[in-house]
């Protein structure tokens, strides 16, 4: 079954000043096991002796690639206890062994009670190989399947997938030892055993017995019974570094599945770093990128030395709306013209009055002559997406300098959207976002806007 792990999206390479903060990602934004979310079903049997008596198998449950409903229908018997003391009723050597449709206690046959069908959902992504796992049907209805499944011994593709719209394959086991215990039980001696249980479905029965020309079935302990199966959640992939040309530059760690990347201090270079993404049944994908850190600037380019580095915040109390500036003459003149602006004092520096640190990027002020509000934006796209989209939107000021990605010390600007006025608000102080979040539901958290300097205690 080629299950092998995909990249949903490459690490973009990463370009950063010396010193820079560590960078952390989400490694499961970019990779992915397009059939699976990591849920594995384990069977086990009564006993033993059969190969180990366990069986891992991984189920194929995500949307599109996957089969999500035939999951879903298996899962529902299996938190219903239906297969609790089934058993394996149907043994085709080099083809296939099937249960999941009777149990047995004290010799008591007893049909699993089923759900209603579920719709097939064969793929020929999802074949019928050797090893699989698949729900069995009524010949002439591929949306027959209910509660009974089968193992593939063999690579049954040329027949299977092509029987009446494919038998719906949802899962595959785990490795070889997995496959011990399917193939133990292949290889028990096979019965008609109608006579024994009057079942017609048992025509090919395997049975434990000690003379197989002689059978006798006087206990449960003769039949291929299941104790339970059960299903456990695990990360449908692993991740691991494969390669760091450049270890003294950046120390790269990853664990549960996020990358960390930790600069070495007051070093500058590039290093190409190689990720490897394993899924559970052994097939693997890597993906490299690369990482360069510049030396930092003693002076930031782009920023007067005498520029105005704090941020005011003014109010209308008018309109409830905010205007964000680092000009004092600015606010000077808006404090002594209009009389429905008041001060709310400084809210932040926006770039670090002693160094610049490095790279700081224009803060762009933009006015929306429908509502007299503001937007502020870091962010070159979002700031010509306006420019193209929005004609109500002028573009004002290059307001201030801040930062696209967190510098040492530098503390995140979070910007709001109030869904009632258009109008938005930004904060770096985190009692204020959180009572906002809390408290003001027309308040809609759009992240964080850029990163600056906390004010100074």
């Amino acid at each position: 079954m080629a299950t092998v792990p995909i990249i949903t999206q490459p690490i973009e390479d990463f370009l950063v000043s010396e010193n820079a903060v560590d960078t952390t990602v989400d490694l499961f934004q970019h990779f992915d096991d397009p059939f699976t979310t990591g849920q594995i079903a384990r069977f086990e049997l009564f006993d033993s002796s059969l190969g180990g008596g366990i069986t891992n198998v991984l189920l194929f449950d995500q949307p599109d690639a996957g089969a999500s409903a035939t999951v879903q229908n298996f899962l529902n018997y299996v938190n219903d206890g239906d297969y609790t003391n089934s058993i394996i009723h149907r043994s085709v050597p080099g083809f296939i062994i099937q249960g999941g449709g009777f149990t047995v206690e004290q010799l008591e046959v007893e049909s699993v009670p089923t759900d209603p069908p579920v719709v097939n959902e064969f793929s020929d992504q999802r074949s019928n190989l050797r090893g699989t796992i698949a729900m069995a049907k009524l010949g002439n209805d591929p949306n027959s399947a209910t509660s009974q499944w089968f193992f593939n011994l063999a690579d049954n593709s040329a027949n299977l997938d092509n029987q009446n719209g494919g038998f719906t394959v949802f899962g595959e086991v785990l490795s070889e030892a997995d496959l011990a215990s399917v193939d133990a039980i292949a290889s028990l001696p096979v019965f008609p055993a109608s006579n024994f249980f009057g079942q017609s479905a048992f025509t090919d029965l395997p049975l434990i017995v000690e003379d197989p020309a002689n059978p006798v079935v006087d206990n449960d302990g003769n039949l291929v019974r299941y104790s339970n199966i059960t299903v456990s959640q695990e990360n449908e992939l692993e991740f691991e570094l494969v390669s760091n040309s450049n270890p003294e530059l950046v120390n790269v760690i990853i664990e549960e599945g996020e990358l960390l990347l930790d600069y070495a201090a007051n070093q500058s270079g590039t290093a190409e770093v190689v990720i490897r993404a394993t899924d559970l049944l052994g097939d693997s994908v890597e993906d490299t990128f690369q990482v360069t850190v510049e030396e930092a600037s003693v002076n930031p380019p782009n920023v007067d030395s005498n520029a105005d580095l704090t941020v005011y915040r003014l109010l209308n109390t008018d309109t409830g709306t905010h205007l964000y500036t680092a000009s004092q003459d600015e606010r000077t003149q808006i404090l002594e013209t209009l009389p429905n602006y008041v001060s709310e004092g400084a809210s932040y520096v926006s770039v670090d009055p002693l160094t610049g640190n490095p790279e700081p990027q224009t803060v762009y002020r933009f006015l929306n002559q429908d509502t007299g509000t503001h937007l502020y934006t870091i962010s070159e796209a979002e700031k010509e997406s306006v420019e193209t989209n929005l004609s109500n939107f002028n573009l004002e000021t290059e307001s201030f300098f801040a930062y696209a990605e967190q510098q040492p010390d530098t503390t995140p600007v979070y910007r709001f959207f109030n869904t009632q006025t258009g109008a938005h608000f930004y904060t770096p102080s985190v009692v204020e976002r959180d009572s906002i979040e809390d408290n003001l539901p027309n308040y809609q958290s759009e992240g964080i806007a850029y990163y600056a300097f906390p004010l100074s205690e």
